[in-house]
């Protein structure tokens, strides 16, 4: 649509030009130049203004004019608009004919240009709408590029609500949902693929989109329900994996717990059995194995029954620690205390600071990620293997190192070994899963919570060796 200021300029155009082609046309017949070729001047006039105005009615108003100035000025009688000669009226029809064809021709051209201009613009745009949605996550993200879309290509400001969230998105700096009219909001629905996700309601409409501008708001919302639906598509397919995940953990412990348990309570009960049944008939020596064997089963189900209450309580984020400043030597002890079978077994060598080390910690887990250590070390390394523990200060850290000079950690499990449920199978056992695979995972969410590390190796002699560093505070 032309404005009133474009109309003013246009028509100066048209006398301006009209003008200059009334000035040619007299400076070629003082030449001598026939009449008939002085209308192509006024042709190239008539092109001119249809060049430099937009539409049809400019040009056909210069044509007009020219034949007007032509038959005033060139024919007979001259300075009249009457005509005496026939071949001259003759003449001046095809002239106006002739201009009128040729500058339809020429505005139909100039329209289609400035159609495929604003064609071209609007797939550019579009194109770039596109392209900007395909990176975007989140739904938050998703409707605040759509909104800024909008009021960068439209002019709009727009809100934006979807059907399973109670906020209300908006542009910068406009005032609160509620107190916009009614009336001056338009309502476009973000349609997705199976249901209706939500709707932008653009504000301060007071007229009706153009062509150009609904498509491209429509496109726009367009982008949005795709990238929003992909996007629950998304949050559906990660909740589902995470409940087939917790559904194998929880298959996978039951049927580890059913093995872990079932083991100790069937050595306790035979044991006992046997005790009651031939009491008589037994030695004080075989009794006292018998109790003995008792003991370590009912102390490996213990030690079972802690870790998977601390694997629940470290899966639902419930792992908290208080930490006090404890002496290293005090934490030694304790865990020495917990394995009494393993110290006096004479294969446990310890080693510590002479001097006093305090520790900011929580004494009672690190005594049970040391307990778990020792454990594993026992239970891995062999009948006859020799188990270290060490207690040193490195720099501005204290290192709890637990060793054996066994066979080492498996190849195939040493880069996962403190993941949930990995156990090591000892050779030539038929029932040889070591327990339920949770006591190094746990080891592990310790010492995190105590911002340390746990590490474990191979050594280059034979063994393994696992080191726990803790950061090393003075008390104040």
């Amino acid at each position: 649509m032309i404005d009133n200021n474009s109309n003013k300029v246009y028509v100066i155009r048209v006398i301006v030009v009209c003008f200059i082609s009334t000035l040619f046309s007299i400076a070629m017949n003082e030449l001598g130049i026939g009449k008939e070729n002085t209308l192509m001047v006024f042709i190239v006039g008539i092109l001119t203004v249809s060049i430099v105005t937009r539409g049809y009615a400019y040009s056909a108003v210069a044509a007009v004019i020219s034949v007007m100035m032509f038959n005033y000025l060139f024919t007979q009688p001259i300075h009249s608009l009457a005509i005496s000669n026939t071949q001259d009226i003759v003449l001046m029809v095809f002239f106006l004919t002739a201009s009128l064809i040729s500058s339809t021709i020429t505005s139909k051209l100039q329209y289609q240009t400035e159609v495929s201009k604003s064609n071209e613009r609007t797939a550019r745009l579009l194109y770039e709408i596109t392209k900007g949605f395909i990176n975007v996550t989140g739904n938050e993200n998703i409707i605040l590029r759509g909104i800024n879309y909008i009021k960068e290509y439209v002019g709009y400001d727009c809100y934006v609500k979807l059907n399973n969230e109670s906020k209300i998105y908006s542009s910068e700096g406009i005032p609160d949902y509620e107190e916009i009219k009614k009336e001056h909001i338009l309502l476009i629905p973000i349609k997705g693929v199976a249901k209706q996700r939500g709707d932008v309601q653009l504000v301060n409409v007071n007229s009706p989109l153009s062509t150009e501008q609904d498509m491209i708001v429509k496109t726009i919302v367009y982008q949005m329900a795709i990238v929003l639906d992909r996007e629950f598509i998304y949050e559906e397919r990660q909740k589902i994996k995470i409940d087939m995940e917790r559904e194998r953990l929880k298959s996978t412990l039951l049927r580890s717990i059913s093995h872990d348990i079932r083991t100790p309570l069937t050595g306790i009960k035979g044991a006992s059995e046997l005790i009651s049944d031939s009491y008589d008939n037994l030695d004080g020596e075989t009794i006292k194995k018998l109790a003995s064997d008792i003991y370590d089963e009912s102390t490996w189900l213990m030690m079972t029954v802690q870790n998977i209450l601390d694997m629940t309580r470290i899966s639902e984020g419930k792992l908290s620690i208080t930490k006090s400043y404890e002496a290293v030597d005090d934490i030694v002890n304790q865990t020495l205390a917990l394995v009494p079978k393993m110290a006096s077994s004479g294969r446990l060598h310890v080693s510590v600071p002479d001097e006093i080390v305090l520790l900011s910690v929580d004494g009672r887990l690190i005594v049970q990620v040391l307990v778990n250590l020792l454990d594993n070390a026992y239970k891995h390394a062999g009948e006859n293997a020799e188990v270290n523990l060490r207690a040193y200060r490195e720099e501005d850290s204290f290192i709890f190192e637990v060793s054996d000079d066994g066979e080492g950690i498996n190849p195939l499990i040493i880069n996962k070994i403190f993941e949930g449920f990995v156990t090591h199978q000892r050779n030539n056992v038929a029932d040889g899963c070591l327990g339920v695979g949770l006591g190094l995972t746990i080891c592990m969410e310790i010492i995190n919570a105590h911002n340390g590390t746990i590490t474990a190796e191979n050594l280059k002699n034979g063994g393994a060796a696992f080191k726990v560093k803790l950061p090393l505070e003075i008390e104040s």
